[in-house]
């Protein structure tokens, strides 16, 4: 038995409560409902590629928000149960059981993000917008991702935690960090240094730590390789391929030392 089965099982358990479909169609409704309000509120021309930048800066929280719920629970609500010793007792490794649950939650986060971009993409091109395929297909590429780091992020306090309480607040800890806390402390302490003297008026460090961000790297990437309208400043921590090194980093890294842990963990 080998992670796709996992991954299969996984799906099949996860879908059943009627809250996941809800949260499911959470990312879905802000993106048909952007897209349907883009050719209202937005400004000409109405194209697929300007429709990124319009709706980028929604999505980070949404998407977010909806990863952290589905990743959370995956795995220590099987510890906590005692079933991860039944999945573990069958031919699977902890990297199988691991991997099978990130690729079944951020599958299905991804599906239904991917679907929610391509009847978008009608609603913002029918009757009066045009087309920009490969910068659109950059945007969904980009979303895609937030989506599986978020659900990493989440999945990454599943494997660490011993209890479903304990990856609930590390889990809501990071979101509330992230999309909520992250700028007022970043910009208190852009004030503080300043206000002390011991930097210029736009401290390098404190800019530099609120650009690491994953919504912020998220919207970096966006302006700068699929919205024609937006540019990025021209600083070095600013940087569009910096940017995507660190989206690299948010998806591959806490998961990658969570699982490592797990895979060492005494389960008992």
């Amino acid at each position: 038995m080998t992670w796709r089965v996992v991954t299969r099982r996984d799906i099949a358990e996860t879908v059943r409560p009627r809250s996941v479909k809800l949260l499911l169609a959470l990312p879905a409704l802000v993106i048909l409902g952007g897209a349907y309000l883009y050719p209202v509120l937005g400004s000409e021309p109405y194209t697929t590629a300007r429709f990124a930048g319009f709706i980028s800066g929604w999505l980070p929280t949404v998407v977010a928000l909806a990863g952290i719920l589905l990743g959370y629970n995956a795995v220590v609500g099987k510890r906590e149960s005692g079933a991860i010793r039944l999945a573990l007792s069958l031919p699977n490794s902890r990297l199988d059981v691991a991997f099978g649950a990130f690729a079944s939650r951020a599958g299905l986060l991804c599906g239904v993000i991917a679907g929610s971009l391509a009847a978008g993409f009608v609603l913002v091109v029918y009757p009066f917008g045009s087309v920009a395929v490969v910068r659109f297909l950059g945007f969904a590429v980009a979303t895609v991702t937030l989506g599986a780091l978020w659900v990493g992020l989440g999945l990454a306090t599943s494997l660490v935690a011993a209890t479903k309480r304990t990856a609930f607040i590390l889990a809501f800890g990071l979101f509330g960090l992230f999309r909520l806390a992250w700028g007022p402390l970043s910009r208190a302490l852009e004030v503080g240094l300043a206000e002390s003297g011991l930097t210029g008026e736009e401290p390098v460090a404190a800019a530099a730590l609120r650009a690491v961000e994953p919504g912020r790297v998220f919207e970096r990437v966006v302006d700068a390789f699929v919205d024609p309208s937006a540019s990025v400043d021209n600083v070095w921590y600013l940087n569009e391929w910096l940017a995507l090194c660190l989206f690299v980093v948010w998806l591959v890294v806490p998961l990658g030392l969570a699982t490592s842990r797990f895979i060492g963990s005494d389960l008992s």
